[in-house]
């Protein structure tokens, strides 16, 4: 199974090292959807400050963004 990596971005990237380990682009797609939630519930200091999550592939291919936004952005 290929592993996939999510990085924050905001202007500059904090990137994930180690990644996941999931069935394919679709499921990652899911994944990075759902931390960009979390992330937006869990601190707040970031919201309204245009933060993406990036996934990447293995070969370093940006393959979804999920903005880091709630119902009330």
């Amino acid at each position: 199974m290929p592993r996939f990596y999510f990085d924050l971005v905001d202007g500059t990237t904090v990137p994930d090292t180690s990644g996941q380990v999931l069935r394919d682009q679709l499921l990652a797609a899911e994944v990075a959807d759902k931390l960009a939630g979390d992330i937006y519930k869990v601190r707040p200091e970031l919201r309204g400050k245009h933060f993406v999550i990036s996934v990447r592939n293995e070969e370093g291919n940006e393959i979804h963004r999920a903005d880091v936004i709630g119902s009330d952005d």
